[in-house]
């Protein structure tokens, strides 16, 4: 009986360093394209399904890649690693001229035409879901208004859920554009689904009196959230019944504050928002007497021991929060700022205060794909 013969060392050696590449830092792509020009094994490796599988299924959580923040001109991609979209000229200073982010979640981002915020024409702005790795961009069907709104904004997910993608590589797939809105009757939504490419009939709920803020959402299981801009109050929409609520935040004075929306670690809704002293971190929970959920107040963090002097001679304002990071980003005075919540780190990300919106983009990035041309076939010798 012939003994176990070990691998060849040409084996080991690939194992060895795949294992390698496996490990490098997905927030800094720029390493994957260096190891992917060495030769053309290694492009082979890295723009094959099986590592990329990989490389997600380690690192877990998809990295920040930058930021897209709404200015008075469009929206503009800062970044926050060596990721640059391709669609994005290098003298375009990262400006979408002309466009405004609505969301990004799950590798996409929501870009709405109208830099004036105007409703003309009786319909929804033209609406885009853009990849910004890939450059692809999947214009939306217009979307009548029923009745002329008064407020609206909308959110894209992956059409899976929770239960049947990790998101870890869905960026490709179906999505959901969920659109809700005011009018002077009612609040509604519309769903687009890009599988069947239409958008459903309006559901519609009591109106809250109040008009829905052009601020980022959150998603926490099945259902999206959405700020309003007075009342202290938020919309829930159900995404398995396309059923609509409004949540009281506390009993406190929130109208004049503003809210960043979160889903926590453990799958709860939450928020974060600031005074003159403190940022603070709220969550709601289930009663443990079987009754009414209630918010309850997790952290309070003091502005004077974290952002610089300078920063305080305004009113911070949080406007962002990365809930799968624990990062908070704050306009102040000085610009904008990010706050980390495990390392209470503080980092300035910009001078400009002239944001009206801030959109964090996370997706994971292999860009050893792009590197191998289109008819090029590594062969098994090189």
């Amino acid at each position: 009986m012939e003994a176990d013969l070990p691998p060849p060392a040409s084996a080991l050696m690939e194992e060895l360093v795949e294992e390698v590449l496996l490990r490098f830092p997905p927030a800094d792509p720029s390493r994957l394209v260096a190891a992917a020009l060495v030769c053309r094994r290694w492009r082979a490796l890295l723009a094959g399904p099986g590592f990329r599988r990989r490389f997600r299924e380690l690192h877990r959580s998809p990295p920040l890649l930058g930021l897209l923040c709404n200015s008075p001109t469009g929206a503009r991609f800062l970044p926050s690693s060596a990721f640059r979209p391709p669609g994005l000229p290098s003298t375009a200073d990262g400006l979408l001229r002309g466009w405004r982010a609505l969301d990004a979640r799950h590798g996409r981002v929501l870009l709405r035409w109208d830099p004036a915020s105007s409703v003309s024409g009786g319909s929804c702005p033209p609406l885009v879901v853009w990849d910004p790795i890939t450059d692809q961009r999947k214009d939306l069907p217009p979307l009548l208004w029923a009745q002329y709104p008064y407020s609206w904004n909308a959110a894209v997910l992956c059409s899976a859920g929770a239960a049947g993608c990790d998101h870890l590589d869905c960026c490709g797939g179906h999505f959901l554009v969920v659109v809700v809105g005011t009018n002077s009757k009612e609040m509604f939504a519309h769903v687009y689904s890009s599988e069947s490419g239409a958008w459903s009939e309006a559901t519609s709920a009591r109106h809250p009196n109040d008009s829905i803020d052009f601020a980022p959402s959150a998603l926490v299981g099945n259902a999206l959230y959405f700020a309003f801009q007075m009342d202290g109050a938020v919309l829930e929409y159900d995404l398995g019944t396309r059923e609509m609520a409004v949540i009281r935040l506390p009993p406190h004075c929130f109208s004049w504050q503003r809210i960043a929306l979160t889903a926590t670690n453990d799958g709860h809704l939450g928020f974060a928002t600031a005074d003159r002293s403190a940022i603070y971190l709220w969550k709601r929970e289930a009663s443990s007497q079987g009754g009414d959920a209630h918010w309850a107040q997790t952290r309070a963090i003091e502005h004077a021991k974290l952002l610089p002097a300078g920063a305080l001679l305004a009113f911070p304002d949080v406007v962002g929060f990365v809930d799968s990071i624990a990062l908070i980003y704050v306009r102040t005075a000085d610009g904008l700022f990010t706050v980390d919540l495990k390392s209470s780190q503080v980092t300035k990300v910009s001078n400009d205060t002239g944001f009206s919106g801030i959109f964090p983009y996370m997706s994971f990035h292999t860009p050893a794909l792009g590197v191998l041309s289109a008819g090029e076939r590594p062969s098994a010798g090189t």
